[in-house]
């Protein structure tokens, strides 16, 4: 006679422990940090070091790797009383769940970043042969991506705090929570106040979210009235005053346009035969 493997059903960790669990970890990398600061001082390594020693990432990996990495609890977590569990199946997550969600946490929204930027430069690139259109509606595209991913994340931060589940982005993703395995509960009282914290977080997110949306509508009826204060930027690198001409009327920055025709002899915007010797430098701009 089969039997039916039934799962006991574990009891979630609340948002204050969760958040009291992670002060106390990064307060003790923070305390790991210093400690190898002061030795690398005192034999005088700590300037080849430097950007090793000034970021958290290096030091939240060896931490992780001996504890969520092999399977023990944090020092966070056992001071709290709480352990990750997969709670829809009231499991312990894999070893690639922890993995992912420990390399999430640490590279996730910088590395997300890092690829929009790299993909910017890539659209912008002389070499590129994507059509002027799509790089225009790129270039508009990758801004607000660049604005709306933290407050995005901020958004998740505000859910954490009204529903106490899944800490963050890639605690979700990886499906691992937290579950209250022995020790006192906080007061209900505390749950509340972040309750209350997330409702003003969401909101705050949602007002900036509006005044973007609005600001960037100023912006397109400013350069719907001005044509000329449009052309004031490069657009190709959209930081410097334009001061060269190519014989189709575009204007572009001396550096840009010179090392765009030296790969490609044609205009960015109009795709116009252009020899590098026709392009102007125009004087009285």
């Amino acid at each position: 006679m089969e039997r039916k493997k039934k799962y006991r059903q574990l009891m979630s960790a609340t948002q204050a422990e969760i958040l009291r669990s992670h002060q106390r970890d990064d307060d003790f990398i923070k305390h790991l940090r210093d400690k190898l600061v002061d030795f690398l001082q005192i034999f005088g390594r700590q300037g080849s070091l430097v950007p090793f020693i000034h970021s958290d990432i290096p030091f939240k990996l060896i931490y992780f790797f001996f504890t969520t990495g092999m399977g023990n609890q944090t020092l966070g977590e056992e001071y709290t009383g709480i352990v990750q569990a997969n709670l829809k199946v009231s499991k312990v997550p894999s070893l690639f769940a922890r993995v992912l969600a420990v390399i999430l946490e640490c590279f996730g929204e910088k590395g997300l970043l890092k690829l929009l930027k790299r993909l910017e430069l890539s659209i912008n690139h002389p070499s590129s042969q994507l059509r002027p259109n799509v790089v225009m509606f790129l270039n508009s595209v990758i801004p607000k991506l660049y604005s709306l991913i933290p407050i995005f994340i901020v958004v998740h931060k505000g859910l954490f705090y009204l529903f106490g589940q899944y800490y963050s982005l890639g605690k979700r993703i990886a499906g691992i929570d937290y579950a209250k395995v022995y020790g006192r509960r906080p007061t209900d009282s505390i749950s509340w106040g972040l309750r209350l914290l997330g409702v003003a977080t969401i909101a705050q997110c949602i007002l900036k979210i509006w005044q973007s949306s609005n600001s960037a509508n100023d912006v397109d009826r400013y350069i719907a009235t001005d044509d000329k204060h449009s052309n004031s930027l490069c657009q190709l690198c959209l930081e410097k005053i334009p001061t060269t001409t190519t014989p189709c009327g575009h204007l572009f920055c001396w550096f840009c346009l010179t090392d765009w025709l030296n790969s490609k002899p044609q205009c960015p915007l109009c795709r116009e035969h252009v020899v590098p010797s026709r392009i102007v430098y125009v004087m009285n701009l």
